[in-house]
């Protein structure tokens, strides 16, 4: 089975997401690494903005870190020392992409921590179809940053691997995986939930590479199903007063 692992170039997770992406390298189901290279200088102002707000300073610190720091050489010598390719794109949906993609000719695409949504083309290519790695637990978290939402709201974290349609967070359910997280320090949950989805992930791949095909659950709304949006200043204030590390 060829699956391509699609990751983005900058987050804000602590270590830019190597503990889910660099495990990956070793996993023989995974043919190579595509890297969306979203560095710009959009990027360097939300740092500075969420540092000199004192709204979530230590983000904004890890966002920079995450920006300056050669994340992409580790991931290609990763890669590479595991015999596997790495291809960097600016826009994982142009035409330039696609033909590469269509090259490649995948079974299966991992989308992990791009927040690019995949349009109908790109999820047309690959044989067995696309998944994607949901930092919420679906069916009832959907949308953006579901785990500060959990965080400042008080309820559980983790993350849900699912098929990917054309509509958001939609998709038969593979996995969902409830993370034990620091309630006091937002980002340390994050870099510790990476692991457990290199895990979850190489779980999948291993199914899926025996059963020839994407079986999961009904991804069904119900009535607790909320859809998030990303925070805004107001909201990153308020998970700092309840104490919260960010």
């Amino acid at each position: 089975m060829r699956t391509l692992l699609v990751t983005s170039a900058v987050t804000f997770v602590p270590n830019n997401y190597d503990k889910l992406t660099l495990p990956l390298a070793q996993e023989p189901h995974i043919e190579a690494l595509v890297v969306i290279d979203n560095r710009n200088w959009d990027i360097v102002i939300k740092a500075l903005l969420l540092i000199l707000s004192m709204a979530a300073p230590r983000m904004g610190l890890q966002l920079l870190k995450n920006f300056f720091d050669n994340s992409l050489k580790r991931k290609q010598q990763a890669y590479e020392a595991a015999g596997k390719k790495v291809y960097v794109v600016k826009d994982i949906n142009s035409e330039s992409s696609l033909a590469l993609l269509e090259r490649l000719q995948p079974d299966l695409i991992l989308n992990a921590r791009t927040r690019s949504f995949f349009k109908k083309k790109l999820l047309a290519i690959p044989k067995m179809g696309c998944l994607n790695i949901h930092h919420g637990l679906l069916p009832d978290q959907r949308g953006l940053m579901c785990d500060f939402w959990a965080h400042l709201l008080d309820t559980p974290a983790g993350f849900s691997i699912h098929e990917m349609t054309s509509k958001l967070d939609d998709g038969a359910l593979l996995k969902v995986v409830e993370v034990p997280s620091d309630k006091k320090d937002y980002l340390q949950s994050l870099d510790l939930g990476a692991s457990f989805e290199a895990k979850a992930a190489s779980q999948i791949l291993k199914e899926f590479a025996s059963q020839g095909k994407i079986q999961g659950l009904e991804n069904q709304k119900t009535e607790r199903t909320v859809y998030r949006s990303n925070p805004r200043l107001r909201d990153f204030y308020r998970l700092r007063s309840k104490g919260v590390r960010i």
